[in-house]
């Protein structure tokens, strides 16, 4: 059922659906706008039309019906649903019903439909958890173990130090959040000429503080049993010449260890040094291994890193393998989000069981949370034999996979917009607006005219809520000031969305 404005589009819409078993018939009602309609609006106009609903299984109503439809079910004879807000999404609200979703008489199809994907992918997730808990190479950690398995991917977040200008507290807080956001190791990086004591003191700390299995990337051999010795439980960048350093390597036997090549080796030699790596190790006693072929940054060898990534993986068909995709995502000015979503399918494809990711600049911000979230994507997908797509989970920050808008005519008097005209100041003061990324908030201070420290600062990470406390405590009195307030405040929520950088009155985004 739709209305008179959209029933051309719909069957349009409709005449492109081919679902075997289903017969789809497009019925208008004599009202304009479709998301007009409401169960008392349904109630006394569907009879009218039982020459045509008499002769189908299921009434389909706009997903922005207002009311319950039971009634209206048992007054027809027929059940009546609501379905999609958007008439694009027809298609996949026709698949669903094909599958076996139930629509209901009250709540919109996008969210049964929702509701139903999103159960469903928890539940492929919390049983690929399960099963890594069972089908694993090893543990890493002592009490907090962490499962390297083939079934569900790890991500070990490295945290870089530059000791002398980062406080072990800084450390900390950066490793938190590195592990709310998808991280199950954090790695602690230090510089070459970081002195011994303070790896270890920052080492032992962090992992107290955290509770959790951590790593540590140092050049220094002697500072790497140094740092085992105080608690890591992963150590990083190990090559075939420093296994060669090593005379007792009882201290890391039990540790989680990554192999490299060695950094004086280039090109195709890369995979021979890692397989002269692994045997070294093998040989020595080391038994958790994890190999990292390498991934090179773009146009400095990627497409053939992941080659030897597929090589790799036939030369280790059950060693894990580990995949730094951080040299992607920091040598590239791209956004994040989408080379973390490519590489995770392609990781998956490979079979890559470990991901390392750094967040070491602005652009990066995120990725280790975008990670987890590609990751699930693509398990899901590849748990389902898809491409990972029209899941629950997704990671379109800034665009949209359906169009949502309909085309609009013009009416009325139209009016084109083409100059800015300035209001003045408002004599209730001015406002400075901040975006602190790390607390997740919006900052807002208030200054009365001539004054140079704030009388006012709102912090939230809702614009509404804060207009509402701008609202209440009067610091504003224009409503061209109101207006700028709100144009200011979508700029910075959208920023605090997408990891971009708000300054006030600037653009939010250039032109390309």
């Amino acid at each position: 059922m739709t209305g008179r404005l959209a029933g051309e589009a719909i069957r349009k819409i409709v005449s492109g659906i081919n679902v075997s078993g289903i017969e789809l018939v497009v019925v208008e009602l004599p009202i304009p706008v479709a998301a007009m309609m409401s169960d008392t609006y349904l109630e006394k106009e569907l009879p009218r039309h039982m020459d045509v609903l008499g002769n189908v299984d299921l009434v389909i109503v706009p997903g922005y019906t207002s009311g319950d439809l039971t009634r209206i079910s048992e007054l027809i004879g027929k059940p009546v649903v609501k379905g999609v807000k958007y008439m694009y999404d027809i298609p996949l609200m026709i698949k669903a019903i094909s599958n076996g979703i139930e629509l209901s008489p009250r709540m919109p199809a996008d969210d049964v439909v929702r509701l139903y994907r999103a159960e469903r992918d928890k539940e492929v997730l919390r049983g690929l958890r399960e099963k890594a808990s069972t089908q694993y190479y090893f543990t890493i950690g002592d009490r907090y173990k962490i499962y390297v398995s083939p079934v569900y991917p790890i991500i070990i977040h490295e945290v870089y130090t530059g000791y002398d200008a980062c406080t072990l507290d800084d450390i900390v807080k950066k490793s938190e959040k590195a592990l709310l956001d998808g991280a199950d190791i954090v790695v602690v990086g230090f510089p070459h000429n970081a002195p011994v004591d303070i790896i270890e003191e920052v080492v032992a700390e962090v992992k107290k503080r955290l509770g959790r299995p951590i790593g540590v990337d140092v050049e220094d051999v002697n500072a790497l049993l140094k740092a085992a010795e105080a608690g890591a439980d992963v150590l990083m960048s190990l090559s075939y010449s420093k296994i060669m350093m090593l005379d007792n390597v009882s201290p890391i036997s039990d540790k989680g260890v990554v192999l490299i090549p060695d950094h004086s080796i280039h090109g195709e030699d890369k995979l021979s040094s890692l397989v002269e790596a692994y045997k070294l190790a093998v040989e020595k006693g080391l038994s958790k291994i994890i190999v990292d072929p390498v991934l090179d940054p773009p146009l400095s060898g990627l497409a053939s890193s992941l080659e030897r990534y597929r090589a790799a993986r036939r030369l280790f068909p059950h060693t894990p393998l580990l995949m730094g995709v951080g040299n992607v995502t920091e040598l590239i000015d791209a956004d994040s989000v989408g080379v973390n979503a490519i590489l995770a399918s392609i990781g998956v494809e490979i079979g890559v069981e470990a991901y390392l990711t750094t967040e070491a600049s602005v652009k990066t911000r995120g990725s280790t949370r975008e990670l987890r979230r590609a990751l699930d994507m693509c398990l899901i997908a590849r748990n389902e034999s898809r491409p990972p797509k029209d899941l629950s989970i997704n990671l379109l920050l800034l665009k949209d996979k359906r169009r949502k808008s309909i085309g609009t005519r013009q009416r009325g008097i139209i009016l084109y917009a083409r100059e800015r005209r300035s209001s003045g100041i408002d004599p209730k003061g001015v406002f400075k607006i901040y975006v602190d990324h790390d607390a997740g908030n919006i900052i807002v201070e208030h200054y009365r005219l001539g004054e140079l420290e704030p009388d006012y600062t709102i912090i939230g990470n809702d614009p509404y809520a804060i207009l509402s406390e701008i609202t209440g405590g009067q610091l504003a009195s224009k409503p061209e000031h109101y207006f700028y307030l709100g144009y200011e405040l979508s700029k910075a929520y959208v920023a605090l969305k997408t990891g971009k950088e708000y300054v006030q009155e600037e653009d939010l985004f250039e032109d390309t």
